[in-house]
């Protein structure tokens, strides 16, 4: 779809052959605080967007988008600037954040941990290109410093709750982080082997050498070479949002600054309603018919301009764009701006290169909203709807300053880094959709490995017996096995009920209520057809079974031995002797029957007596060794002790505790769906108060939607969501669900005979932004991950390859 552009042409100096007086580089700001001081009782408010990725946005979001940043632009009346800058990746605070994590914990395993990802960080990000950055800067004139500072904080509050609407974070940059950025932009070699000091003046930030060139079209700042250009001329149409991207998307360092002078509407409507007066004389006087039509048109754009004025929530600018390219020498700078002015011509701009005016275009590109013949003079109309529709806060981009490292950004090859936990979030849980050998375990296992320094309880759920550690505790349900979970065990008395009236606590009565209900829940799994009278009974031999080990609704401790499957048995059969009625007799019979292997038979050795284990710092419980029939069954018990296990710490400030749920579209039963209503109804949505991040992973959408209530819920209530590569049938859901585009839907097929090259790729998505990644394993994680693929890169013997 295309809009039209407001525009009216530019202004551009006329050209002259007159000499620069020798100058020298000095910022046009008196001081940097809080706020920047300027000349001419001019203040400045620097802040920090973080971008959407418009590339991989459906339309409506785009709409979305527009609309919060016209509604931020429209917030303040005086004048702004937008900066994209080309920055080095700096993970100077995600390593900053590591050594204070370390020094927060005791824990020998957990400090190593911490150190391999400080390494592996270190190491990928120096070969990581420069990313974008993006600025906005509102500048307020007024004598009284006191009150433009609380003018332009008011501004940013405004400003910041309209991109924060559809989540572009904003985040004011204070004195120290100002100065940073600008001493890294104007010494960019000098600044990696020599970091911003605190107690540094103005002139010590600034660069150690600055030189204009004979010829008035290069500047070198600290062995780099800079050229710059000015966009003169718009066209007409455009596309309807991100029409400057190919400008936005080139690789190299290119900074621009979108500066905007704000205009007299009034003023403008009155040169308007003149135009079309003489734009509708001059159509009507046309001698020939093209010439006439040619008139009419350009009269119809001016009224729709002036209709377009009228509406309160458009302002009109003077706006300067402004383009600074640097590189190493002069070929590669050649090539670069080649780059650049045919990406600019691509988009139907014109530029002209910005000669003779000394440091003033460098001055212009940097977040300082300067002010000077270039911002004056090399200007185009345009309105608050048309920087909007630019969507000028675009990138593929997410890299936070704390938090673990998620994969590699397939596109702009930087990091890719989350933290899961950041208050910003609504939750901290992450649902990942992929196919079978799409690298969803190996994703799940990295993703487990990098937070165990940030949790205190790692829970891991093993449906195929890959989740290998070479630590914590491993409980392996099989018939040899040994291990045993007791359906009647009872962990702690915490009731669902004490959290739902916002306060926890223990309650034996009430807790073995909804115990009860619980196993009947279970028992579901083992009897399908299940009949309410059945279930009459089956409560009835529940609640006589836990009488036997001394537990009633009265009860006012937990007993040292809780009753076991035997006990349920025993119950039965002296039912089944006093029984009442035929009916009676029958089901009690059919009832004893059905679980019989559970407390006699083949199952007996994993449900049939006391649980032998607990939880450990680190906790896989490994269910692939058991059948089908009762993996159902098993899974359920054991995710309704973790959540047990979960609430014992309460609300105030609870452990954290990261569980991983693979498979769940194996509870999409619509004849049973108790367990995927508890995964939604308690991990999910309730988890988040007890130090809950939960991760649920499902390679059968279709399936896993066939009960929305509950499928849909635990995706929705996912604040992180990972799209690996997808069966067939996967595809047309997601693509319905979230409007993937082409391009994301080819990532989602993967590519190649086998979809070789897809593996471990995947559109990350955090709230509305998304990022195509690609999951990377460390030399010392993937040793854990995966040994023979260790040994065959390495060519090293693994320490783990037996682990399994």
């Amino acid at each position: 779809m295309f809009t039209k552009l407001f525009g009216t042409k530019s202004k551009i100096p006329k050209k002259n052959n007159i000499k620069n007086k020798e100058e020298t580089f000095n910022l046009p700001i008196k001081d940097v605080k809080d706020i920047i001081i300027g000349n001419d009782n001019k203040y400045k408010l620097v802040a920090k967007v973080t971008p959407i990725n418009g590339e991989l946005a459906p339309e409506d979001m785009l709409r979305d988008v527009s609309n919060a940043i016209q509604g931020a632009l429209n917030s303040f009346e005086g004048r702004q600037g937008i900066y994209i800058q080309s920055e080095r990746v700096d993970i100077s605070l995600n390593i900053k954040n590591i050594e204070k994590q370390k020094e927060e914990l005791s824990d020998e395993f957990r400090i190593e941990l911490l150190e391999e990802q400080k390494k592996y960080l270190e190491s990928i990000a120096n070969k990581s290109r420069t990313v974008l950055n993006f600025y906005m800067v509102l500048e307020i004139k007024d004598k009284n410093s006191d009150t433009a500072r609380q003018v332009l904080e008011d501004a940013y509050i405004s400003v910041k709750n309209e991109l924060e609407s559809q989540e572009m974070y904003v985040e004011q940059l204070k004195e120290k982080e100002i100065r940073q950025l600008l001493y890294e932009k104007m010494n960019p070699e000098q600044s990696q082997v020599e970091p911003y000091k605190e107690d540094w003046l103005l002139e010590n930030i600034y660069p150690q050498n600055a030189v204009r060139f004979k010829d008035g079209r290069h500047l070198e700042i600290e062995n780099r070479l800079y050229r710059f250009y000015a966009i003169s001329k718009y066209p007409q149409n455009v596309d309807e949002y991100r029409w400057l991207k190919k400008l936005l998307n080139i690789r190299g360092d290119v900074n621009i600054a979108i500066i905007l002078n704000p205009k007299n509407k009034a003023t403008i409507i009155k040169e308007l309603s003149k135009a079309v007066d003489e734009l509708n004389a001059r159509a009507i006087s046309a001698k020939d018919e093209a010439s006439r039509q040619k008139y009419f048109k350009q009269e119809e754009s001016a009224k729709n301009m002036i209709e377009e004025l009228g509406n309160d929530n458009v302002s009109i600018y003077d706006t300067n764009t402004t383009i600074g390219i640097s590189a190493k020498d002069i070929q590669e700078l050649d090539t670069l701006s080649n780059i650049v002015r045919s990406k600019i011509s691509s988009s139907y701009l014109q530029s002209t290169e910005i000669k003779r005016k000394g440091f003033e275009p460098f001055y212009t590109i940097m977040p300082i909203l300067a002010d000077n013949k270039i911002t004056e003079n090399y200007i185009w109309n345009l309105s608050t709807k048309d920087v909007a529709s630019i969507i000028p806060f675009d990138s593929s981009e997410f890299m936070e300053q704390s938090g673990t490292l998620i994969g590699e950004n397939e596109i702009s090859r930087g990091l890719v880094i989350a933290n899961y936990r950041n208050k910003l979030y609504n939750n901290a849980h992450m649902c990942i959709l992929a196919d079978s050998g799409s690298g969803k375990t190996f994703f799940i296992k990295t993703d487990a490995i990098r937070n165990i320094p940030y949790v205190d309880y790692t829970i891991m759920f093993d449906i195929k017996g890959d989740l290998n550690f070479p630590w914590g505790k491993r409980y392996i349900f099989s018939a040899t096995s040994g291990t045993i979970v007791n359906p009647f065990h009872i962990r702690n008395t915490v009731s669902d009920n004490s959290i739902e009236q916002q306060e926890v606590k223990s309650d034996i009565g009430i807790y073995l209520s909804q115990k009860i209900m619980d196993l009947i829940v279970f028992f579901k799994w083992i009897i399908p057809e299940l009949t309410p009278y059945d279930e009459s009974l089956l409560e009835e031999d529940i609640r006589d079974s836990y009488k036997k080990c001394g537990l009633n609704f009265q009860s006012i401790e937990l007993p040292k031995e809780f009753c076991t499957m035997s006990t349920l048995d025993e119950v039965m059969e002296e039912k089944i002797k006093n029984s009442d009625t035929e009916m009676e007799l029958e089901r009690r019979k059919y009832l004893k029957a059905c679980i019989k292997p559970y407390s006699k038979g083949t199952y007996s050795k994993i449900f049939n007596g006391q649980t032998n284990w607990n939880f450990d710092k680190f906790t896989v419980f490994d269910i692939s060794n058991i059948p089908e029939a009762v993996k159902k069954p098993l899974y359920d018990i054991l995710l309704k002790d973790t959540w047990q296990f979960a609430k014992k710490d309460g609300t105030i400030n609870p452990t954290r505790k990261d569980i991983y749920v693979d498979e769940c579209h194996e509870f999409a039963d619509p004849q049973n769906p108790q367990t995927l209503m508890f995964l939604s109804t308690k991990l999910s949505k309730q988890g988040r108060g007890f130090g809950i991040r939960l991760i649920t992973a499902t390679q059968n959408l279709p399936d896993f939607l066939s009960i929305p209530r509950f499928g849909q819920a635990i995706i929705d209530n996912s604040y992180f969501k990972l799209f690996m590569r997808l069966g067939e049938s996967d595809i047309p859901v997601a693509k319905k669900l979230y409007s993937f585009s082409d391009s994301e839907i080819k990532i989602l097929k993967g590519t190649g005979g086998k979809k070789k090259g897809s593996k471990g790729k995947g559109i990350f998505i955090v709230g509305s932004q998304r990022v195509v990644i690609q999951t990377r394993a460390s030399k010392f994680e993937l040793e854990v991950i995966d040994p023979v693929q260790f040994e065959e890169i390495y060519g090293v013997k693994s320490r783990y390859l037996n682990l399994g």
